[in-house]
């Protein structure tokens, strides 16, 4: 089995990022909910929110002392289904 990589991030406004996979597959994800909880605080600060890097499998700021993985984006960009409408609505 081949799993995708991250090929490039590019942090943009509003706390979203442009994630592109080795596939050519994009995402914007929205990071603003992220960065409330403890472990992504620090991204409030807008310099280090835009260094945002990739080795491949995660995105890393501040020399990777802060990372998202390639399963945590999966997770943030999947599509749910609302039970009560039976509609999709999109995570990001």
């Amino acid at each position: 089995m081949i799993m995708a990589r991250i090929k490039d991030v590019e942090p943009k406004y509003a706390n979203r990022l442009l994630v592109e996979l080795d596939g050519g597959r994009m995402f914007l994800i929205n990071m603003t909910d992220k960065i409330e909880t403890m472990r992504f605080n620090d991204l409030k600060d807008e310099f280090l929110f835009m260094g945002a890097t990739t080795d491949g499998d995660s995105i890393l700021w501040d020399n990777g002392r802060i990372s998202l993985s390639l399963s945590e984006i999966f997770e943030m960009t999947r599509v749910k289904r609302d039970t009560n409408t039976d509609s999709d609505t999109k995570a990001i």
